[in-house]
């Protein structure tokens, strides 16, 4: 019920029940007038007493000759005036705490938020204007809420990222430095071995470069600072072109390629360098982590939904369903023994180049040595 109804009704109440209570009692009165005192005595007609200078002189020789009846008339007028007294005073207490309930229920939860406390709710009222208040203040200490888990995951997120990149540095640092003393100390003697040891330091260095350049492609994203390149392409035409110019590299590492691309136009909203960093992701992470027994890679495009479905599958070590909804978290890594190498930031930076292009991407796997399959839909856009 809205206010101004709830305090009409209040009011309609305050005014009727002394009404209805004096009545009562001027009733009783009455009766008990009509039964102690003769009235009849004072001989005057019905008609006589409408006159009001009568009616003072028949009431005023009544109380001469009945003085006792004073008192009832006092006590009368005394128990209407405490009758309106109390029945405005206690409607007025319950129209005001029913107000002051929740305003004093949103002031201890205002007191709360203010200490740092959020485990509580803030209960609603019989009234619409302040129960929408109530129920928007809980929104809002629900939304404090989950910021507040927020910024306890995001730290546990940043001692994670330190402790991963720490990791992640350490071991090409330690590996270079220990080359570097190597040829310093001439233990590579032959122009073989010292260019094998230039080769392992030049591929370190490599290691540490791309988690570099991952951190900071990262961070863009995550501060909204990436800049995107966006063409209206054909998405079929870029994997075919992508696939051509990857496979070299995919078939030296001993994985067959398949592909199932149609030669029909599918144009999407398009970032090539972004897009092609997503399916150079998802393909080394394939080839990675592939199968010791004929390992192979199959894509496959085909439209349907308004958008292009794209399939990236492998028969791979594949991934515990307990771990397929975390991998797309930045800095996550799979469980030690068969670790995911790396910074685990690859496919959160995948997951969010996919999300700017108006995507979404996620990962399917029946379990450990069952291979995955990575499936990304984009909407098709208008061809300019």
């Amino acid at each position: 019920m809205k206010i101004k109804n709830k305090f009409a009704l209040y009011n309609i109440i305050m005014l009727i029940t002394p009404i209805v209570l004096i009545g009562v009692i001027s009733v009783c009165f009455l009766i008990i007038f009509i039964l102690k005192f003769p009235v009849e005595e004072l001989n005057i007609t019905r008609a006589a007493l409408l006159d009001p200078k009568v009616f003072s002189q028949a009431l005023g020789e009544f109380f001469k000759q009945n003085p006792g009846a004073i008192m009832y008339f006092v006590l009368w007028g005394i128990i209407c005036i405490t009758i309106a007294i109390l029945s405005t005073t206690i409607v007025t207490h319950f129209m005001t705490k029913s107000v002051e309930k929740p305003i004093r229920d949103l002031a201890r939860a205002a007191d709360y938020i203010r200490e740092g406390n959020l485990d509580f709710e803030v209960m609603g009222s019989d009234y619409e204007e302040i129960d929408s208040l109530c129920s928007n203040f809980d929104t809002m200490r629900k939304e404090l809420r989950m910021a507040q888990e927020r910024e306890k995951y995001m730290q546990k997120e940043r001692s994670m990222l330190l402790a991963n990149i720490s990791h992640d540095l350490k071991t090409p640092v330690t590996s270079i430095k220990g080359y570097v003393e190597g040829i310093r100390d001439g233990v590579a003697d032959t122009p073989e071995k010292l260019e094998r040891y230039l080769d392992t330091i030049h591929a370190k260095a490599e290691t540490i470069d791309e988690l570099v350049n991952n951190l900071s492609m990262f961070s863009k994203l995550e501060l909204s600072k990436m800049i995107f390149d966006f063409e209206t392409a054909d998405i079929n035409a870029f994997l075919r072109g992508f696939l051509e110019d990857y496979r070299l590299d995919i078939e030296k590492n001993g994985v067959e390629l398949r592909t199932d691309i149609s030669d029909e136009t599918a144009f999407v909203k398009l970032d090539y360098e972004k897009m092609s960093r997503v399916f150079s992701n998802i393909i080394d992470n394939a080839v990675k982590y592939k199968s010791e027994n004929n390992p192979t890679l199959e894509v496959s495009a085909f439209k349907r939904d308004k958008g292009v479905y794209i399939s990236v599958s492998d028969n791979g070590i594949g991934i515990d369903e307990n771990e397929i909804k975390n991998v797309f978290e930045g800095f996550y890594r799979a469980d030690a023994s068969r670790s995911i190498k790396g910074s685990g930031l690859g496919l959160g930076i995948v997951k969010q180049i996919v999300e700017k292009h108006g995507g979404k991407i996620w990962l399917k796997s029946d379990g450990i040595g069952k291979g995955t399959t990575a499936v990304i839909y984009l909407p098709i856009a208008e061809e300019k």
